[in-house]
């Protein structure tokens, strides 16, 4: 494998000092969360100190509130290329999904495509909504060394009865990226609307909405985007808003609500589909966490490099003897490499290679696999280090 030169060594060296956890260990999981940057968890610690000495109802507390969900919200859209009025903030990728299957007008007969890979995340509530609403789901594969044949794929499952293609941009068991601007063309003109699951996505590979097609795509803030749990955001495009009605509802989706009647004005664009209130803090480390990466690590060069480490680890590993990599060889990489040790179950082989300090994580059944994650801050020499150590898993 290659090593990284010292011009970038030394950018790495700065942008590491902020990343505590990556110094104690090979960390190759943001897939599941990323390292927390200092500056995120000082700016929470200073939130909830504040709210602990000053109290949380003082005045103007709301206000700074709002004020930091909406600069979460356009440091947000400045990042997926859309307008602020399209995001509303969640605590989860799974909110988002549920979101638009549950707000969209899906009766009995109705079809949804799926594909074989997705996270629990999409596929539960895709059973819960055959289940109440009586809506079919068909679930969609094709030879898994290309993902462009997705797009045909779900172009000949497409009938007359689909109204919803929903499918992840990333697949989370083998890190291939689907072409959704084709598969988004193709739906449209099937009159049908798309659902991304962007988990493994968003922070990992180049996000423009603006181009993108999806009409409704959902994203953690805990992953790639280096933020704390409970944050992650909804993307709904403006003219889909009106076709995804709000299911849950509360204090933040409304504009006006009326205390005689049932009737109530919804919030403006996308923050309709917003709740109650959430933690302040967690807000403020998903915002800290967005800027940090705008002044440490510039998108271009941060995703270029995701790249460049995936594609180099999915060479190297395809080398070795008694290495099955599941991961198919590809252009546009997206960060993921999933990999089989023979004669060795994944669970085994992760916790091998988690005891010599290489955090990955193995995929259950039926995608059994070991996964690691090439977050921009990994080391191309901590690569060599997972590369030898599988080596020497498959030799024995």
């Amino acid at each position: 494998m290659s090593i990284d030169p010292p011009e970038e060594l030394a950018r790495l060296a700065i942008i590491r000092d902020e990343l505590p956890a990556v110094k104690t260990a090979v960390y190759l999981n943001c897939g599941t969360a990323g390292p927390l940057p200092q500056r995120v968890v000082e700016a929470m610690q200073a939130a909830l100190a504040d709210e602990l000495e000053q109290g949380r109802i003082r005045p103007a507390v709301h206000e700074q509130v709002l004020q930091a969900r909406e600069a979460a919200r356009a440091a947000l859209a400045r990042r997926l290329h859309c307008a602020p009025d399209e995001i509303a903030l969640t605590a989860r990728t799974t909110d988002g999904m549920n979101i638009a299957l549950w707000g969209l007008p899906l009766q009995p007969g109705d079809e949804v495509l799926t594909t074989r890979h997705e996270h629990p995340g999409l596929l539960v509530p895709l059973a819960a909504l055959a289940s109440r609403r009586g809506v079919s789901v068909r679930y969609v594969d094709w030879p898994q060394e290309d993902p462009s044949l997705a797009a045909e794929a779900l172009a000949r499952a497409t009938t007359a009865r689909t109204r919803l293609l929903a499918f992840s941009h990333v697949l989370w068991t083998n890190g291939a990226r689907l072409p959704v601007e084709r598969i988004a063309e193709q739906a449209h003109g099937a009159s049908a609307l798309v659902l991304v699951d962007g988990a493994q996505a968003a922070g990992a590979i180049p996000l423009d909405f603006s181009t993108l097609g999806a009409d409704f795509y959902a994203l953690p803030g805990q992953k790639w985007l280096l933020g704390p749990e409970g944050t992650g955001a909804f993307y709904a495009a403006r003219d889909a808003q009106a076709l995804c009605q709000p299911t849950f509802t509360g204090y933040l989706s409304t504009a006006g609500v009326d205390p005689f009647a049932p009737n109530y004005l919804p919030s403006a664009g996308a923050r309709r589909y917003e709740v109650g209130s959430a933690l302040p803090a967690a807000t403020i480390g998903q915002l800290e966490s967005l800027r940090w990466q705008e002044e440490m690590a510039p998108e271009d060069w941060a995703l270029d490099r995701v790249a460049a480490l995936a594609q180099e680890l999915r060479a190297a590993l395809a080398e070795l003897r008694g290495v099955e990599v599941l991961t198919p060889a590809a252009r546009a990489a997206s960060g993921i490499v999933s990999f089989r040790v023979a004669g060795m179950a994944a669970p085994e082989a992760t916790k091998r290679l988690q005891g010599k300090g290489l955090l990955v994580r193995f995929l259950p059944a039926p995608h059994e696999a070991v996964r690691a994650c090439t977050g921009f801050y990994v080391l191309r020499e901590e690569l060599k280090a997972l590369r030898d150590a599988v080596g020497e898993l498959a030799g024995a």
